[in-house]
């Protein structure tokens, strides 16, 4: 496999937009990528377990390359089939009428189009490659479906013709429905909570690990989910943010009065959303501030700091390298007092990202509502 540009930026899983975002390019013309995230639903999305915080990366409230075919116009399927031999021959007849077929693969979600030789498949996906067969069976595997649930098996999402040209004011109005929907909901979809009670289920994630009353001593697992999460998950979040707002500005043109004042006012919110997200980025705790090393194993002064990694403990307590070296220039022998002031430092920085959680919280609810408002005016004026 020759690949030959530089791989997606994207934190998975939103790289199934990019890739729509190429396939549309590819067939139809420039569609900017923002425009996508807006109208799928995915630069509203947030969802958030207390159990696993990763989870919420792969958790889907509807089918975003449905969302987004449907309100283009497009003409789309998501097909099924039950062996591999069968899927392949649907995928081959997709690619030589010319409709991109996006795929979900073990490691991305490209989407394929024929080669220049027989049986050679071109995949784009942020960059551009052949693939020969046996490297399609090989990370083409079934599942239970592709953003959605069904039946095991191999799965494809076809983009077709575009049967109607929708208005960009329905398509806009049609998004912050969606939104509002997406950020309002109580469900919970895979053990997460949705939207706006998802930033409730990580305050009270938060709050629980500071709370005074607490009986149980705090541990290195819990420690471990907070950091993990301050990750591709908060990235992916500052990601869908940022689309949104592009997308919101986009969509200007289609508003005037009232529409425009709330509207606008709603982009402030998002970009304050951003700002407060990319800030409790640098608060939290996060892997890239964890020193690898076990607490047990508190080493005297033997080479740097960088010395002390110990990889193979993934859920002992890792203390910040400031810690560590702090540590080392006081000559500090008792483990326990290092491992209180870490402690101390991670309640201290929990804290500060509740007081700024809480700001988000109150921008995301501004922005949805001016949305709402929005929404309201529009079918106002219908009347």
């Amino acid at each position: 496999m020759n690949q030959t540009a530089e791989p997606l930026i994207s934190p998975p899983p939103i790289n199934y937009i990019h890739t729509l975002h190429e396939a549309m390019k590819y067939r139809h013309g420039e569609i900017s990528y923002s425009y996508l995230m807006g109208i799928s639903g995915e630069a509203f999305r947030f969802f958030y377990s207390r159990l696993e915080p990763e989870a919420g990366m792969n958790v889907f409230f509807h089918n975003p390359l449905r969302a987004a075919c449907k309100a283009l116009g497009f003409r789309h399927e998501v097909l099924y089939d039950e062996t591999y031999q069968d899927a392949y021959d649907r995928l081959q007849e997709n690619i030589r009428a010319g409709k991109p077929a996006l795929l979900p693969f073990s490691d991305s979600c490209p989407f394929l189009i024929e080669g220049n030789h027989p049986e050679t498949l071109i995949c784009q996906n942020g960059s551009r490659y052949k693939l020969e067969p046996k490297e399609v069976r090989e990370k083409w595997q079934p599942g239970g479906g592709f953003l959605e649930l069904g039946p095991h098996g191999y799965y494809q999402f076809v983009i077709e013709d575009r049967e109607r040209e929708p208005k960009g004011r329905e398509v806009a109005l049609g998004a912050f429905r969606g939104a509002s929907k997406l950020m309002r909901t109580r469900r919970r979809i895979r053990n997460c909570a949705v939207g706006l009670a998802a930033y409730d289920e990580l305050l009270a994630h938060l709050n629980s690990l500071i709370d005074r009353k607490r009986k149980k001593e705090l541990t290195e697992r819990e420690i471990h989910k907070i950091a993990t999460w301050n990750g591709p998950p908060l990235l992916q979040c500052i990601e869908a943010r940022n689309a949104a707002v592009a997308y919101l500005q986009s969509v200007r043109e289609h508003f005037e009065d009232e529409e425009l004042k709330h509207l606008d006012k709603a982009i402030v919110a998002y970009q304050k959303v951003v700002k407060l997200l990319r800030k409790l980025r640098l608060v939290l705790p996060s892997m890239s501030l964890l020193s690898g090393w076990s607490a047990k194993e508190i080493p005297g002064d033997r080479g740097g700091v960088d010395d002390f990694s110990d990889k193979t403990s993934k859920f002992r307590f890792n203390l910040s390298s400031s810690l560590i070296l702090a540590s080392k220039l006081d000559m500090i022998d008792d483990i326990e007092t290092v491992q209180e002031r870490a402690m101390k430092r991670f309640k201290m920085d929990c804290r500060s990202a509740i007081k700024l959680l809480k700001k988000v919280f109150e921008a995301e609810t501004t922005g949805i509502g001016e949305l709402e408002n929005v929404v309201k005016i529009s079918e106002k004026l219908k009347m």
